[in-house]
C-alpha cells in the first residue's frame, strides 16, 4: 500500500487548485497525493488520522492577524478560510506524530501555528536582502543556503551548502518555541526549519516540488525521505 499523503491546496478566484508539480513530487517518491478542501478545521483531528503524512503547499500571503499584527503597506493577497484550515492541520498534525513537509507558504504556516511570526515584506522590512522572487525558470535554484550539521537536511544531503530556488517575500522572523532552525540564506533569511522532539518534519522555504521535478536529485531526496517516514507511520498504524 502506497502512504496516503494529505495536501493542502491554494484558493485563487473562487477556485481551488494545486500546481501539478506537488502531486508529481509526491506520487514520483512512492506516495498517492489527496487535496484537502476548504472548511474541514473543525475536524482537523479526525482528518491527519486519514493520511500517513501531510505537505503544506506554498500560495499566497499570511493574514497578518494570525500572528498579531496589523496589515503592512506591502501585504499581498490573503484567503482567511484557507488561514485556518492550515494553521488547524498544523497543529494537528503536530499533535499526531505523522510526517510533515511544509513548502514555503506551508513553512511559514508551521512557524505561526506553534506560536511564531513573520515578517510581512522582507524588502521593506529587513536590510540588505537577496533576491528572493526569483526571475529565473522555477526549476533553478538561483541562491545558496547554508545548512546546519545537526539537522535532518543535513542528514539526507550530507551538505551544509545547497542551492535552491525562491518565490516569497514573507519569511519567518521570531522563530516559535520547538522550532530549532537548520538552514538560512546569506542574508539572514530562514530558509528552513524543524520541530524539535517530532518524527520526521521537513519545512522549507523554498520550492523542491519544482526542482525535484526539474530532476534536482537533492530534491527528490527530500521528497523520497518524506515518503519513506510516512510509510513507516502506515506500517505502525495496522
Amino acid at each position: 500500500m502506497k502512504p496516503v499523503i494529505g495536501l493542502t491546496l491554494s484558493i485563487e478566484n473562487d477556485t481551488s487548485f494545486i500546481n501539478w508539480r506537488y502531486t508529481k513530487a509526491i506520487i514520483g517518491a512512492g506516495g498517492l497525493p489527496v487535496g484537502i478542501p476548504l472548511w474541514v478545521e473543525e475536524d482537523a483531528e479526525q482528518l491527519v488520522k486519514m493520511f500517513d503524512g501531510i505537505v503544506l503547499s506554498g500560495g499566497g500571503d499570511l493574514h497578518p492577524h494570525t500572528f498579531g499584527e496589523e496589515p503592512h503597506v506591502k501585504l499581498g493577497a490573503v484567503n482567511s478560510d484557507r488561514d485556518r484550515l492550515e494553521l488547524a492541520l498544523a497543529k494537528a498534525a503536530i499533535k499526531a506524530g505523522i510526517p510533515i513537509f511544509a513548502i514555503c507558504r506551508g513553512h511559514q504556516v508551521l512557524n505561526v501555528a506553534l506560536g511564531g511570526t513573520l515578517y510581512q515584506d522582507i524588502y521593506s522590512q529587513t536590510k540588505d536582502i537577496y533576491l528572493h522572487s526569483q526571475t529565473a525558470p522555477r526549476h533553478e535554484g538561483t541562491h545558496f543556503i547554508s545548512v546546519s550539521e545537526d539537522s535532518l537536511l543535513y542528514k539526507l544531503l550530507g551538505k551544509d551548502k545547497i542551492v535552491v530556488n525562491s518565490f516569497h517575500h514573507q519569511a519567518i522572523k521570531d522563530v516559535a518555541p520547538g522550532v530549532k532552525v537548520t538552514g538560512k540564506a546569506n542574508d539572514g533569511i530562514i530558509e528552513a526549519v524543524e520541530i524539535e522532539d517530532h518524527p520526521f518534519c521537513l519545512s522549507v522555504q523554498w520550492h523542491p516540488e519544482e526542482m525535484a521535478v526539474g530532476g534536482d536529485s537533492d530534491s527528490q531526496k527530500l521528497f523520497a525521505a518524506f515518503i519513506v517516514a510516512s510509510k513507516k507511520v502506515e506500517v505502525a498504524s495496522k
